[in-house]
């Protein structure tokens, strides 16, 4: 149930992909053809299902089909409830699907949630190094991310007709008036290492990170 506090905001980004922000974290919806695809479905409830409703005004009639996590840490992941009652498909890095499948198979009885509600079963399809989706105008490649020490189950999705790469929790920009450190981030120097071994051509990235977060 949406609270009176929570915000969904979205910002049009690209023809058909929406950032969708307001809160501590953020998601992207992606149109294809007859579906969207939401990547990350973060913290709850409380903040997912406030997301999956804003996300499906955005294309009226096009279901929410599959929801890519990025990693398996709870803020990242508590809202994978709200989306398997949507009957979407979660899309995780391999190396998380026996987690997922066991967390999600679990029964919620003593305060049903909306999965428990929908009486639904959770759909998990895992991703080793790459996953392509293409309705044959548009494609996502699913990557893993690899050599970070944030998380060994890692995934960031790239789009390449719009050269655009959403990931959470891989980079985190200097704050606003910041000073530049001696020390780059860790974790920034490994994205950057990864967007390289990939050869991909990014234009802007789409942070689902909380906001947070450093």
């Amino acid at each position: 149930m949406k609270s009176a506090t929570e915000r969904v905001t979205t910002e049009k980004v690209a023809d058909g992909v929406w950032f969708v922000a307001g809160g501590s974290h953020n998601s992207v919806a992606i149109e294809m053809k007859d579906h969207l695809v939401l990547v990350e479905a973060p913290l709850n409830d409380g903040r997912s299902g406030p997301v999956i409703e804003q996300v499906k005004q955005l294309a009226p009639g096009k279901p929410i089909r599959f929801v890519i996590n990025s990693h398996s840490h709870f803020d990242h992941s508590g809202g994978l409830r709200a989306a398997a009652a949507e009957g979407a498909t979660i899309v995780t890095q391999a190396g998380s699907k026996a987690y997922f499948d066991k967390v999600l198979a679990v029964r919620n009885t003593l305060n049903p949630d909306r999965f428990a509600n929908s009486g639904k079963k959770a759909k998990v399809v895992g991703v080793n190094d790459t996953l392509r989706m293409s309705d044959g105008a548009r494609t996502l490649d699913i990557l893993r991310i690899t050599g970070g020490g944030h998380s060994d189950t890692f995934l960031m999705v790239y789009m390449p007709k719009e050269k655009l790469l959403i990931e959470a929790d891989a980079y985190t920009p200097l704050a606003a008036g910041g000073e530049t450190t001696e020390t780059p981030n860790a974790n920034n120097v490994n994205l950057i290492e990864n967007i390289e071994r990939r050869k991909l051509a990014v234009d802007k990235i789409l942070r689902c990170t909380a906001a947070w977060w450093r």
